[in-house]
């Protein structure tokens, strides 16, 4: 066998197989993202808390909006906090789960714009929830 036909896999120096090695072997780190046990456990785990994220935060908005004797300031400022939340939780924290367990073959990030989009995307959603919470602690 030969490094190419390993694929995400090399072989070093000595020819013992090392599995779990992206890039260059002279950063040789072992990637337990790439084991497929741990990549299917990371893709299970945060789909559950992408589901519950969404479905929780789409169920406040829902709420808040279909009832008006809820319509209060402190409530919108619930809204809003949900309304990041659920923008963290369905943009940003499916872009991450691609991230931990896409095969390094795949070079999902070698392009400017995908990484561009969830680095800049996610600390603005961060930062509207912190600072949501702060104006509620504020207005309290």
């Amino acid at each position: 066998m030969d490094e190419e036909s390993l694929g995400w896999d090399y072989y070093q120096g000595n020819n013992s197989y090392v599995e779990g090695v992206c890039g260059d072997l002279s950063d040789y780190h072992r990637d337990y993202t790439q084991v497929a046990g741990i990549r299917y456990f990371i893709a299970a785990l945060y789909s559950s808390i992408i589901f519950l994220a969404v479905t929780g935060n789409s169920l406040v908005i829902w709420t808040v909006w279909r009832n008006n004797h809820m319509h209060t300031v402190t409530n919108y400022y619930i809204v809003n906090l949900a309304i990041s939340d659920l923008l963290v939780s369905a943009i940003v924290m499916p872009l991450k789960l691609l991230e931990y367990t896409a095969p390094c073959e795949w070079h999902v990030f070698n392009s400017d714009a995908l990484c561009s989009v969830l680095y800049y995307f996610l600390p603005i959603f961060v930062f509207a929830s912190v600072l949501t919470l702060v104006a509620i602690s504020l207005e309290r």
